[in-house]
């Protein structure tokens, strides 16, 4: 064999070059070292992430929510885990963990669709801060209320599809052969509100006809753009003694007045038609006997309501829709 020969039979193919030149390559990646700082900000960044992802799931898709107690009963239980929907109705600063019942807050948020009628709802009270209270809407803005019995009446027709959602032994009241409530009219959007009254009465009227606030917090505007806020707050404690009657406040242009000083804004109101700022809507729970509900707190603004309940996924063997 010749010396070229030799040659040619040790030399290496191109695929060989490339095989040799791609370790050579990881090797000499594997040699570099990231900086510890470097190593220590990629973490930062990842946490960071995803708990950004973690917080926008939260506030815009959906959230879990523990049930806590029986005002729900039937269609949920106490500890039982549902899926909140988020996407549907509520706002894009809705539902997060900082969030509070701030009305100048919520009245700059721009809310996304509506609650249907027999929803399950997350909502929060007034004056209850960021508390989630879950309940069933069975009024929408304008209608009028009524439980005959302990059966769901709107604008004087029977709710058929409420019967089958609320337990018969949850519709009358232990106290009495039955339950009723109302008719209470729902306040919205537009409405006009008027205000009179003397001494510690008030007297509302909204569309021209008697309203019984019930506790509902009615937020309206002036012609010149004057807000006019209504609402109840417990008085300030004595003694370290709780009080149990509210009172009820007035709040026009910037300034509160209570009953001790009602004569003074009365003479100012009496006279003024306001207009409504936003929908309201009626809330209970399907266990008509437990629940603290609309008819004791009246109707709920739209924007105390955060998500629509679709789901319970926890206890697994539970896993159910929600309707």
């Amino acid at each position: 064999m010749s010396e070229l020969d030799q040659v040619q039979q040790t030399a290496e193919t191109p695929e060989q070059e490339e095989n040799a030149g791609r370790k050579k390559r990881k090797k000499k990646k594997e040699e570099v070292k990231k900086p510890l700082w470097m190593e220590i900000l990629s973490w930062v960044l990842t946490l960071v992430g995803a708990l950004a992802a973690a917080l926008l799931i939260r506030a815009v898709i959906f959230e879990p929510v523990r049930v806590d107690g029986d005002s729900m009963n039937d269609t949920l239980t106490d500890k039982e885990i549902m899926l909140v929907s988020k996407y549907d109705y509520n706002s894009i600063w809705l539902s997060m963990p900082w969030d509070s019942d701030n009305q100048a807050q919520k009245a700059a948020r721009i809310t996304i669709g509506n609650p249907n009628l027999l929803d399950v709802v997350i909502c929060r009270y007034p004056a209850r801060g960021a508390v989630n209270f879950v309940k069933r809407v069975v009024g929408l803005p304008g209608d009028t209320v009524e439980l005959r019995e302990g059966f769901l009446y709107l604008n004087g027709t029977q709710v058929e599809a409420e019967k089958e959602l609320v337990a018969d032994e949850y519709r009358v009241n232990t106290l009495s052969s039955g339950y009723s409530f109302g008719p209470y009219r729902v306040p919205k959007k537009g409405d006009t509100l008027t205000v009179s009254g003397s001494g510690s009465s008030l007297q509302f009227l909204i569309n021209g006809e008697a309203f019984n606030r019930k506790n509902t917090v009615l937020l309206a505007k002036d012609e010149n753009g004057k807000t006019l806020k209504i609402y109840d707050q417990n008085p300030k404690e004595e003694h370290g003694a709780r009080p149990s009657v509210l009172v009820t406040v007035i709040a026009y242009d910037g300034k509160e007045y209570t009953s001790s000083d009602w004569g003074e804004i009365i003479p100012t109101l009496s006279g003024k038609t306001f207009t409504m700022d936003q929908d309201y809507y009626f809330l209970m729970g399907d266990h008509r006997n437990n629940s603290n509900d609309s008819r004791s707190i009246g109707a709920v603004e739209r924007s105390m309501i955060v998500g629509h309940v679709r789901r319970i996924v926890f206890p697994f063997n539970k896993w159910r829709g929600v309707k």
